[in-house]
């Protein structure tokens, strides 16, 4: 029997107090909700991704059937900041836009303007995200919105930033600081005030870092940690951390790389935890740089790297991370390793590339000579090495026997190498049977038939905290939550508790961190599907990653192979062979 409107909307709080996740209702219970019902579950995260989108499509033509001016602009930012995908991002932008033209008011259409240019900032299409919000910024002058206007010079100045247009920068951040330094005694909006004051600082001490003006950039730091003290604890530190990230940058161009690096070391972590990767990873070149200049370059190397691992994962670039492959280059040309120089130098190249389809003034010394001389160099020492070794071919001959005995030794390796994954591998295939088993076993109970009210008990029952995350992690794996991106902040907030205690249940009842949790239980996944579904064969490794919930395919292969003992490719070459597989893959489609 279905709830009806009052007692599901109940629930839903219930869920909210007790789990902050629930399933969501049938679509026809969503048609009885008021807008306050959609938008309270729509903002407390009580619902799924996918449930949430159904319900913000209901609150969009709710808003519009009751002409509800303010829901129907909510829903069209909700919609454009669910959306994962760059075209349905703009399709959403675009009709909010035409919605406020529409209206006539220009204070929403500046504010559609500067939605538009942050799909386009985040999507790096910085000529358009600029164009964008110098048109919002036209709007919100008219409009008188001074607030909303000194926001978006503040997403002007970051795009002059990423362009290396640093005076530009500069010019746009002092008008908005003048702006926010002016409402600081503005008792009805004065916190909110102080954070733009303290936003706007940190982004002029970059701006003048990068124009090297050192004595305006210490008076703006002192200005920006004495700000800092009036925040709310819960902002200090992380406010803290970006203004000890610049001061450290600062002290290594000072060379006082000790300063430096305590400073960069202790900012790390809140900015690490803050998921923001384009500050994380300037802090790593900067630890790599004071390694580096006290002759420390072994150590300085992981930086750089960690940096490699930040482009090859997500393309980020700009041209301050550019220099840390600069110095891998350097490294592996000090240490004679032609094939890593050539890598990395093919890698800056790469890069500066993508630099230069930004902004075709971006980097153009760069692009221009440093990465072509240093790739030319690279390729003149294989040429030179190659001939090199043919002159050197006479004095082989009597190598001979000792390489046959190499390739005898290689071969006995190679058999008793393919015996222990032949082993490994009929272990998973017994596992992955069974499990199987156990899976066509399971009979369509309440778990598929009704939705599942997380953390809330049965008539009688009196569940602790760990029983009740016990079954949320079982409702999670159940509806293969785990193939979804998600971290563990994410998944707390799905489950109504904060960050701590889920880690120490993790640690303290499963024995494994979130990170390895998620980790295992997309490989077995991905073995008990690579048994049975012939198809996923078909897919190369990045598609198998992707499938798998995994961030890369290098990221799928290594934990795929560090918890199967087993490469995915030997796994799949093994699987192919069998006789059960060949009938299932000859079988035809339906």
């Amino acid at each position: 029997m279905f709830l009806n409107k009052r007692w599901t909307f109940i629930f839903l709080l219930l869920g909210y107090f007790f789990s902050g996740s629930l399933y969501a209702q049938r679509n026809t219970d969503y048609k009885n909700w008021t807008l306050q019902e959609l938008a309270f579950s729509i903002n407390n995260d009580l619902l799924s991704d996918t449930d949430r989108e159904i319900c913000v499509e209901f609150y969009l033509q709710k808003a519009k059937e009751t002409n509800s001016t303010e829901d129907v602009i909510r829903a069209y930012r909700k919609k454009t900041s669910l959306a994962k995908d760059y075209t349905v991002m703009t399709l959403y932008a675009d009709s909010l836009l035409q919605y406020a033209t529409a209206l006539k008011d220009t204070q929403i259409i500046g504010s559609a303007f500067s939605t538009k240019s942050h799909i386009e900032y985040i999507n790096k299409n910085y000529k358009k995200a600029l164009e964008y919000s110098l048109n919002a910024e036209d709007y919100l002058k008219k409009a008188q919105d001074d607030y909303t206007l000194n926001k978006v010079k503040g997403s002007i100045s970051a795009i002059y930033y990423h362009l290396e247009e640093y005076d530009k920068s500069e010019q746009v951040t002092r008008e908005a600081l003048t702006y926010y330094q002016s409402q600081l005694h503005d008792s009805t909006n004065a916190y909110n005030n102080l954070r733009g004051y303290i936003t706007n600082i940190f982004a002029l001490c970059k701006t003048n870092f990068r124009q090297q003006k050192n004595d305006s950039l210490k008076k703006w730091m002192q200005e920006g940690y004495k700000a800092i003290h009036q925040l709310l604890p819960r902002d200090k530190k992380l406010e803290t951390a970006y203004f000890d990230l610049i001061n450290g940058m600062y002290h290594n161009r000072m060379k006082d790389y000790r300063a430096s690096d305590s400073l960069i070391q202790r900012a790390l972590h809140p900015i690490k935890a803050n998921d923001d990767y384009g500050n994380e990873n300037l802090a790593y070149l900067y630890l790599g740089k004071n390694a580096w200049e006290t002759n420390h370059r072994d150590k300085a190397l992981p930086y750089f790297e960690k940096i490699e691992g930040l482009y090859l994962d997500t393309k980020f670039v700009n041209t301050e991370l550019s220099e840390a492959f600069h110095y891998l280059i350097t490294y592996y040309q000090d240490k004679h390793n032609i094939e890593k120089e050539l890598y990395y130098t093919k890698l800056l190249m790469e890069l500066s590339s993508e630099l230069h389809k930004n902004n075709s003034k971006l980097s153009s010394y760069m692009h221009t000579h440093l990465d072509t001389k240093k790739l030319e160099a690279s390729q003149q020492k294989l040429e030179y090495e190659l001939s090199k070794s043919k002159s050197q071919v006479k004095g082989l001959y009597g190598i001979v026997t000792v390489l046959l005995f190499v390739v005898f030794l290689g071969l006995l390796y190679y058999q008793t190498k393919q015996k222990k994954l032949k082993i490994q591998y009929t272990h998973l295939i017994a596992e992955s049977s069974e499990k199987q088993k156990q899976l066509q076993q399971i009979t369509p109970t309440t778990k598929e038939e009704q939705p599942f009210l997380v953390g809330v008990p049965e008539a009688g029952q009196l569940l602790n905290t760990s029983q009740i995350l016990f079954k949320k992690l079982e409702d999670f794996e159940h509806r293969k939550g785990f193939l979804q991106k998600i971290t563990q902040d994410e998944l707390a907030r799905q489950f109504g508790t904060n960050r701590n205690t889920l880690s120490k249940f993790f640690n303290e009842e499963k024995n494994i961190n979130f990170s390895d949790y998620l980790k295992r239980l997309r490989v077995q996944y991905a073995v008990r599907e690579l048994t049975y579904n012939p198809k996923l064969h078909l897919l190369n490794l990045t598609g198998l990653a992707d499938e798998f919930g995994f961030g890369s395919s290098k990221s799928f292969s290594n934990s795929f192979k560090e918890i199967t003992k087993i490469s995915v490719t030997d796994f799949i070459k093994m699987r192919q062979q069998d006789q059960d597989f060949k009938e299932m893959d000859q079988q035809p489609s339906h």
